[in-house]
């Protein structure tokens, strides 16, 4: 090559051509140059975090030598999604604590290391180096180095880490469902000076059906990645704050071996934004940094005042322990026109209320942490439209999974019976269901009003009615995104009285906390409503917010044992999700009760309710209409009967459960014993109102007209007519279950123990003995007499149902146990009572039983004689164990 361009150069020479017309050889391409070619550079005018190089299918990424060692955040979020299942636009998306990495040289490769963060000892003690042999980080990726760039950055190619389903997002889909590399491509691609915002057009391909999505072959969703540095602990000034069980905060938890009090080296830090005043000495200084919400422009803008109004009332709390807007709110329109750029609602910098349309009728307010300390980073108010829709087909006809559903303390993420619990884990934030379970509540609302007349069939609920249960749940998710957990005892608070008393002023609070799930408090004289929702924080909020943001100078753990202490204040009582299972046994905590007693609100609701039930086709049906909203308001109004009689069903066996402390004022025992009056009561309003035969109007029943479309999401029904027999002893199944539960006999017994000797109490047998008599009264008759006919019959078709599955309830406490033993016994001696009686009435020459009853009683009795004459063998080789063969 240089011989043949040594001879081109001496015979241009010898034509006198000069050299300089000769173009210059290029010099080859660097191995740098050769990987970005083609490649959009991002590097925010020399700022960036990071330089990115990026085309439709790669990213590579400058990583400078400085990052090596550092810790970085990484976030989560569903940019787009599918309206199904938890895949929904705007859903912060992880399992556990918020990913840290940090990036290791090791060679030719930069190894990406997953932090684990949840075990540490002091750095230079004897502890530490034992945590650095017992626990370890992961490696995720090894990522070659594919050039070196001429400042000595690292360039790297990240595209594997962010094109694939590392998340777990394709089996929220469905099972099945498949990343597909090839037709995912990047939809953003940002950097920034503090922040890299990824994201990526995610394709998964699965079978089976997502009716949101035209073809499962190709779904789509936008899943982004926000990318931070960590500033290392306490270097901004942050100290994390200690958590106290007595108040409701989100944790983060860490094991500190060289923490020497704590017996299991467990560090509890609440979860909670950096406010720190700008005057630390004045009484009421506004923050150095204040919190920010903006309203994202898809929010409507009639409702746009009641959102702010939400979020902004919290400020009441923040002035009370000296901040002055601790929260402001910002438009993000207005935002935009100021700047004259968009601002991105997943950027980690920026906290949005965003509006969407899942049509899944949910709100939450998710929040994101450093797992180090606790301290919230960003956070995001998500609001579904659908929480608006309450006239719904869900309500035509209920299922077993719907009438389970009904026990107001029912969560999917508790229950085996729902798709969403199998992928919750993948949801990072608060599982808050508020804003799902409101739209029954308004779906209640309209339909009470509708049938009692004070809005039209084609009507909407009034718009205070609308504006006052929003501002109420916006409230609660900005209380989730200020790190407070639900307190499900908040609604217990006041009397119905002091209810309707405080009711008629906004200001006045009618629950101790927005963090409850509230019902809409709709009286049943038009004349005495007052709020149908709480306007303003309570004193529950009032306290939390002291507890985890009040300045404390000096004697930390003093100041905040003080603030604690005041758990046995009237307002302060404080259960959450954990405490308020069906199984747990505080009668006081539940999602939608009001009161301070739920028998009395139960009653309210369930008389109102039933009252109601026979207007719904006079009143919610215009002429030339369709009856499917006749059947939604019957449906609707069933629901609020039947979830209302839970509250009741919680009291037989009930325990009172506080969290106060040795020495604090006011303070109660961990436990106390339901008063035995109020369980009693209890049982009472079940024998009046779930036991007895129920009060339809037959007729009506045939108006009660399903919705006739077939065509993608609409719910297929079994029946077209209304299966009332089936619906109800759904309804009274769901209550046998949680009053003859193992959990409740166990308690029952447990209790009599727990009392003094002199004390009144509601034991198991008289539990097992008001049931019994409640349910078989008519076999009970004292003098039996009168003649039946099939349409008039002895024992009705309602009663023969509930008499039928009790005594199956009954059989299996004897045959297979699943409670104390003594509620066996019991049991076996109310089955032989109930045979003699079955007996009686047979023989009686004073009753001339209807073919129903006589049948429906002769086949009682062969069930439980054949309980009662069942062979008894106790299983070898266990301690106490037994097994009941049921004759043939």
């Amino acid at each position: 090559m240089w011989r043949r361009r040594l001879t081109l150069l001496v015979l241009l020479a010898g034509m006198g051509v000069g050299t300089s017309l000769l173009p210059a050889e290029e010099a080859p391409k660097s191995k740098f140059d050769q990987a970005i070619e083609g490649k959009k550079k991002l590097d925010a005018e020399g700022k960036a975090l990071w330089t990115l190089y990026h085309s439709d299918h790669q990213l590579l990424v400058e990583l400078p030598k400085s990052a090596l060692g550092k810790e970085f955040i990484v976030l989560t979020s569903i940019a787009r999604g599918i309206s199904s299942g938890m895949v929904i636009g705007g859903m912060s998306w992880g399992s556990g604590d918020d990913i840290i990495w940090t990036f290791r040289q090791s060679g030719d490769k930069v190894f990406v290391i997953h932090r684990n963060v949840r075990y540490r000892a002091k750095e230079g003690s004897p502890e530490s180096k034992a945590v650095e042999l017992a626990y370890s980080d992961s490696i995720l990726y090894a990522l070659p180095v594919i050039a070196t760039a001429p400042n000595g950055n690292l360039l790297v190619d990240m595209t594997k880490i962010f094109m694939s389903d590392d998340m777990g997002i394709g089996q929220a889909i469905g099972p099945g469902f498949v990343f597909q590399s090839d037709r995912s491509t990047w939809a953003k691609v940002k950097a920034f000076e503090k922040n890299i915002e990824l994201e990526v057009a995610a394709v998964y391909a699965g079978r089976g059906t997502v009716e949101t999505v035209p073809d499962v072959r190709g779904v789509q969703v936008n899943v982004h990645y926000s990318i931070s540095e960590l500033p290392k602990v306490g270097s901004n000034g942050y100290k994390p704050r200690p958590a106290d069980d007595r108040i409701g905060y989100f944790l983060t938890v860490i094991k500190d071996f060289s923490d020497k009090p704590e017996e299991e080296h467990f560090v509890r830090y609440i979860n909670r934004w950096d406010l720190q005043k700008r005057d630390a000495s004045a009484d009421l200084s506004p923050p150095k940094e204040p919190i920010v919400f903006y309203v994202e422009k898809t929010v409507p803008v009639a409702l746009r005042p009641t959102v702010e109004a939400g979020i902004l009332e919290w400020n009441k709390a923040f002035e009370k322990i000296g901040f002055a807007g601790a929260i402001r709110v910002h438009h993000e329109e207005d935002v935009e026109a100021q700047m004259g750029v968009d601002i991105d609602p997943e950027d980690v910098r920026y906290n949005f209320f965003r509006w969407i349309t899942a049509d899944a009728g949910f709100a939450m307010g998710p929040s994101r942490v450093d797992p180090r300390s606790g301290q919230i980073l960003d956070a995001d108010i998500i609001f579904d439209a659908g929480f608006l829709n309450y006239w719904r087909q869900d309500y035509e006809t209920f299922t077993d999974e719907d009438a389970a559903r009904l026990n107001p303390n029912w969560t999917p993420l508790d229950a085996a019976q729902s798709a969403v619990a199998r992928y919750s884990s993948h949801v990072h934030g608060p599982q808050c269901r508020y804003g799902h379970q409101m739209q029954q509540q308004m779906g209640f609302a309209a339909a009470l009003m509708t049938a009692r007349g004070d809005i039209s069939a084609d009507g909407q609920l009034p718009k205070e009615f609308i504006h006052q249960g929003l501002k109420e749940v916006v409230m609660h998710e900005v209380g989730h995104t200020l790190g407070l957990r639900h307190n499900f005892k908040a609604s217990t608070w006041l009397t119905l009285e002091e209810i309707r008393e405080k009711g008629k002023n906004p200001n006045e609070p009618i629950v101790a906390s927005v963090m409850d799930y509230s019902p809409a408090n709709i009286e049943r004289e038009k004349a005495t409503q007052g709020l149908y929702y709480s306007q303003t924080i309570g004193p529950y909020d009032y306290w939390a917010i002291e507890y985890g943001y009040k300045p404390i100078a000096s004697k930390e753990e003093e100041e905040l044992a003080k603030i604690a202490s005041r758990s046995g204040e009237r307002g302060h009582d404080y259960a959450t999700d954990e405490d308020t299972r069906s199984i747990d046994p505080d009668p006081l905590t539940n999602r939608f009760d009001l009161g301070r007693e739920p028998i009395s609100f139960a009653r309210r609701q369930m008389e109102h309710a039933s009252e109601l039930m026979s207007k719904v086709v006079d009143k919610s049906v215009k002429e030339g209409q369709g009856y499917q909203r006749a059947r939604q308001a019957f449906g609707l109004l069933l629901s609020e009967y039947w979830q209302t009689a839970f509250f009741a069903a919680r009291f037989p066996g009930g325990v009172h459960v506080h969290r106060d402390h040795k020495g604090d004022a006011d303070a109660r025992p961990p436990f106390q014993i339901v008063d035995a009056a109020q369980q009693r009561e209890a049982m009472k309003l079940l024998v009046e109102h779930v036991f007895a035969t129920p009060g339809y109007n037959g007729p009506m029943l045939n108006f009660l007209a399903a919705s006739r479309w077939s065509h993608w999401g609409q719910r297929s029904l079994d029946r077209l007519d209304y299966p009332i027999h089936e619906i109800t002893l759904r309804m009274q199944r769901q209550i046998l279950s949680q009053i003859l539960s193992p959990s409740t006999l166990q308690r029952l017994q447990d209790n009599e123990v727990k009392l003094a000797m002199d004390a009144d109490v509601y034991t198991l047998a008289e539990h097992l003995r008001l049931l019994v008599e409640g349910v078989f009264s008519e076999w009970m008759a004292a003098q039996p007499e009168g003649e039946f006919s099939d349409r008039q019959p002895y024992i009705n078709s309602f009663r023969r149902n509930l008499q039928r599955d009790t005594l199956q309830a009954l059989c299996n406490l004897v045959t297979r146990g699943g409670g104390p033993e003594d509620a066996r016994t019991l049991t076996r001696m109310h089955l032989q009572r109930l045979q003699t009686q079955i007996a009686r009435l047979l023989k009686s020459e004073k009753v001339k039983l209807d073919d129903y009853s006589r049948a429906h009683l002769l086949d009682c009795q062969a069930q439980i004689r054949r309980v009662l004459t069942a062979k008894l063998d106790l299983a070898a080789g266990t301690s106490g164990g037994m097994i009941i063969r049921l004759s043939p």
